[in-house]
């Protein structure tokens, strides 16, 4: 289903962009304002991408668009509006790509987001990062991993909650390595952090964000990443550091109805690519430790193609180790 999906979206999407860019913008479209749904609390990072973007999309598109919280169901209420509005355009929806998709893998959900919904394009992108104290003995993640095997289950590790990305990616190292740790989960990024610092756990999977403000007293050893991070780009990747482990990162991402047709979603997606090109995106997102990174949706459909297979075998190790 999924490998179906792809080629076809795909194909259309690559026949919709050899039209142009901008040129493309179907016709009259926008005429008025346009809704854009975020799942996630008022000031938090993503929701601040999402306004970003949308600040950003006023001008762009010549019609205002205007950011509304629709919380709840880990991104899957929002989605579910998304998927039951008109598919014309005027109701969009943003996404932590890979919290939705691991939400879908864990349990059933309200609907299938690779069946109900389409993929518009990315405008940023939030990796895991496995941090330590500045005065942390490991200085890099070979150190960290000769003292998970020297040590089985002595050393904690922290996140943001299990089913998460930071959890999964955690799990997923200490699987790669043959390792055990102590697994500690937070409420929020901010506990992880103060808990860190505070030296109640040895390391921790983050992100960029929460490392900023936190450069003396923190060190980051390795991106459980496919990619380096633009905004720490001096930092590898666990694959540089030579372990073969399977990595969720979680793009923003701007999604539609998927019966929206390919002229809109065409206008849509150069819009946003304009965005995400233009300085004051850049530099608003830099400054929040976030990364301001474009994919088009046959990169988007490529992606889920590559990991949802690997990210399910992952789900279902870590429920049955649970269980």
């Amino acid at each position: 289903m999924i490998n179906r999906r792809t080629v076809l979206l795909s194909g259309g999407a690559l026949a919709a962009l050899a039209l142009g860019t901008g040129s493309a913008m179907a016709a009259g479209y926008p005429e008025k304002s346009i809704e854009l749904l975020i799942p996630f609390s008022a000031g938090g990072g993503n929701d601040q991408v999402a306004r970003a973007l949308a600040a950003e999309l006023d001008g762009i598109l010549g019609q205002s668009v205007v950011p509304i919280q629709k919380t709840g169901a880990g991104g899957y209420v929002a989605a579910q509006a998304v998927a039951t509005a008109a598919p014309d355009g005027y109701t969009l929806g943003h996404q932590s790509l890979g919290t939705l998709m691991l939400g879908s893998l864990m349990k059933e959900q309200v609907l299938d987001p690779m069946t109900e919904l389409r993929f518009v394009a990315q405008m940023a992108l939030i990796q895991s990062a496995i941090a330590v104290r500045a005065d942390s003995p490991y200085q890099t993640l070979d150190d960290l991993v000769a003292a998970l095997k020297a040590a089985p289950g002595d050393l904690a590790w922290g996140h943001t909650g299990r089913g998460g990305f930071h959890f999964v990616n955690g799990a997923s190292l200490l699987a790669a390595t043959g390792t055990e740790a102590l697994d500690v989960p937070f409420k929020g990024s901010s506990n992880t952090v103060a808990a860190l610092l505070g030296g109640e756990i040895d390391y921790a999977f983050l992100s960029t964000s929460n490392y900023l403000g936190f450069e003396d007293e923190m060190r980051i050893l390795a991106f459980a990443a496919d990619q380096r991070d633009d905004l720490l780009p001096d930092v590898p990747t666990v694959a540089e550091a030579g372990i073969d482990m399977v990595t969720v990162a979680t793009p923003s991402v701007i999604t539609v109805h998927k019966d929206t047709p390919d002229e809109i979603v065409t206008a849509l997606q150069a819009a946003i690519r304009e965005a995400v090109a233009r300085p004051s995106y850049r530099e608003r997102l830099n400054g929040m430790g976030i990364a301001p990174v474009f994919a088009d949706e046959a990169q988007i459909l490529a992606y889920l193609d590559r990991n949802l297979g690997p990210w399910k075998e992952l789900v279902d190790a870590a429920a049955a180790t649970a269980g």
